[in-house]
């Protein structure tokens, strides 16, 4: 009777060592006591009742396996992959400890494995104490499973079913591997090197799960790394990108999309500090004011936009430099053009601008007036911007001159 006891207070702390570590691997808030107690009284009852029907240990731990399975997966909600894969790690270090301790004990009482199976109405059954050494020794290694890092490199091969699968094959291999050698316990020759085979097996089945084990947390590790270097690159092209919206946010004009009039200094200066070869080009919307007043603002954006369209036309793309510098002028930097070009670019923008009225039926007049200053004309980017606006506005002035000549 003491036996007994004893067997089933060292399978009660298999049984709650194995779940222990179920619940380290999946995270498991609390563990689910009354699941662990239940299971207990089951499968403790379970093993009973088949030494009392003498069943063979091969069909007893198949079973056995079963039953945990779905204990395991009850405990798990219902994930049928974690469970399978507790329930092999559990079977297998199990089976392999309970075997190893039966083929030792066979050794040291010099007794056939057949006096360690489940016929334990035979006389002369010794399976006692090494089920019981079984189960607390492999209670024992559950119990080291449950550490942090290697609870750890569970989940993450649990995160990569890829990888997963194999292991699985590689357990379920083992796992069968161990039940062949359930079937020297029928024979009754008291063979040394059966039991010495039969404790290689496990020590085998136990080392190889390990590098199974060990073997598929490095690939997954792989992948994990490699996930986690892709969202890496991927977070430093969102911020790249992130900062180079907020750098164009700077030094563009958000209605035209022209650079702005604080970055078209910048550039004028650092030209003409380089002594670059350009003409820069002073444009300014003729009645834009009037168009405003007369018909709205609505229409003032859109002779804005219609200008602006015509004049990003008309110049070289890659080449030329464009700026919105106030409300109606814009700047125009012809790079490695004469004053007669960039006069003759401005004279196609104006001619565009008169095409462009006539085919979309504007009632208002479009033009623009524009100065033109080459770059070698002065050493001071602040005199060049100015001479070319002087320009503009002379040639503004004469064109409200002949209007008023023509009233």
């Amino acid at each position: 009777m003491l036996l007994v006891l004893l067997t089933a207070a060292a399978y009660f702390y298999y049984n709650w060592q194995y779940f222990s570590m179920v619940r380290g691997v999946r995270l498991m808030p609390r563990m689910r006591v009354g699941l662990v107690v239940a299971s207990f009284f089951l499968n403790y009852l379970f093993f009973y009742m088949c030494s009392v029907l003498e069943f063979p240990l091969v069909l007893n731990w198949f079973l056995f396996a079963f039953l945990l399975f779905l204990e395991t997966l009850i405990c798990d909600r219902g994930e049928k992959r974690p469970a399978l894969f507790s329930t092999l790690m559990g079977i297998i270090y199990g089976l392999a400890v309970n075997i190893s301790c039966r083929s030792m004990a066979a050794i040291v009482m010099n007794q056939p494995l057949a006096s360690f199976n489940n016929q334990i109405n035979e006389a002369g059954n010794l399976k006692g104490i090494p089920v019981l050494l079984g189960f607390a020794l492999a209670g024992v290694l559950l119990q080291l499973m449950c550490r942090a890092s290697i609870q750890h490199r569970f989940r993450l091969i649990l995160d990569y079913p890829q990888h997963q699968f194999f292991l699985l094959e590689i357990m379920a291999g083992l796992f069968f591997y161990l039940f062949l050698n359930l079937m020297l316990y029928s024979t009754q020759r008291n063979d040394i090197f059966l039991k010495i085979w039969s404790i290689k097996s496990c020590l085998f089945s136990m080392i190889g799960f390990y590098i199974a084990m060990r073997y598929t947390w490095r690939i997954c590790e792989l992948d994990a790394y490699q996930e986690k270097n892709r969202r890496i690159a991927q977070q430093l092209e969102a911020q790249q990108q992130e900062e180079m919206q907020l750098r164009q946010r700077v030094i563009l004009d958000a209605m035209t999309g022209f650079y702005n009039r604080q970055y078209a200094e910048k550039t004028i200066a650092a030209l003409a500090r380089q002594h670059a070869d350009f003409t820069l080009c002073f444009l300014d919307l003729d009645g834009l004011k009037s168009v405003n007043d007369r018909f709205g603002h609505d229409a003032g954006d859109r002779y804005i936009l219609t200008a602006t369209r015509i004049i990003q036309n008309a110049c070289r793309s890659g080449v030329d430099l464009l700026f919105r510098y106030g409300g109606d002028e814009f700047l125009v930097v012809f790079m490695g053009l004469s004053c007669a070009a960039s006069q003759e670019r401005a004279e196609d923008i104006n001619r565009r601008l008169h095409a462009i009225q006539s085919e979309e039926a504007f009632v208002y007049p479009l033009s623009l007036s524009y100065g033109i200053v080459h770059s070698t004309a002065y050493s001071d980017w602040r005199d060049l911007i100015h001479a070319a606006d002087q320009k503009m506005y002379a040639q503004k002035q004469q064109k409200q001159m002949a209007r008023h000549c023509e009233e």
